[in-house]
């Protein structure tokens, strides 16, 4: 008879900050039970329970992957400001809107209402670094000229991060991970770019 080999914790670990994710942005957060969780990965619920106490800290690590996932979007601080910024956008938008347990994590209200507390400051933290790196990005660009200068970019900003939360959030952006950014949403980003455009660039 095959043994079965047990995985590292760090693995099984992540997998399970996976599988909550998975279930919650399939199904809602009323789904997340120890039980479905454990159907999820194939383990027993009491398996579960050797690598977390209980189901908030799984939800802990589920955040702390979750955000470890999209801080990967952050974009080089070595390009050129208005392309970071865009970079930002593409890259946020290709991530959440396959992807709906971190949709989940950074666009619902639920989550900061419902999550652990350290979890809710990872979320918020994550929140604030890149609402500062929108707005390094924008107001460099205005001082390079590559942006507008005639609006401000703390008001700038407000279409900046509309566009990607609406763009996460369009109906049918949830794809397999194979498939590529849809075409509509790159016109949306491209709208967005000309939107930021000094006016005399977008002048006939």
């Amino acid at each position: 008879m095959a043994t079965r080999t047990r995985k590292p914790t760090s693995e099984r670990r992540e997998e399970i900050a996976q599988a909550v994710l998975r279930i919650i942005g399939e199904q809602g957060l009323t789904s997340l039970t120890t039980t479905r969780l454990a159907q999820e990965i194939g383990v027993t619920s009491g398996a579960l329970f050797r690598h977390f106490a209980s189901l908030d800290e799984m939800l802990s690590e589920a955040a702390r992957y979750g955000v470890a996932r999209i801080e990967e979007t952050f974009p080089d601080e070595s390009l050129p400001p208005l392309d970071r910024l865009l970079e930002l956008a593409r890259a946020r938008v290709c991530l959440l809107g396959s992807d709906p347990g971190l949709a989940w994590l950074v666009r619902s209200e639920e989550a900061r209402l419902t999550l652990p507390e350290p979890a809710v400051r990872l979320l918020l933290d994550l929140v604030t670094r890149s609402k500062q790196v929108i707005l390094r990005a924008l107001r460099e660009a205005a001082e390079q000229g590559s942006v507008r200068a005639d609006i401000e970019p703390e008001i700038l900003m407000v279409p900046v991060m509309g566009t990607i939360h609406a763009l996460i959030g369009m109906q049918g952006m949830h794809r397999s991970e194979t498939d590529e950014l849809g075409r509509e949403p790159q016109r949306v980003l491209a709208a967005l770019a000309r939107l930021l455009e000094p006016p005399e660039a977008s002048a006939p």
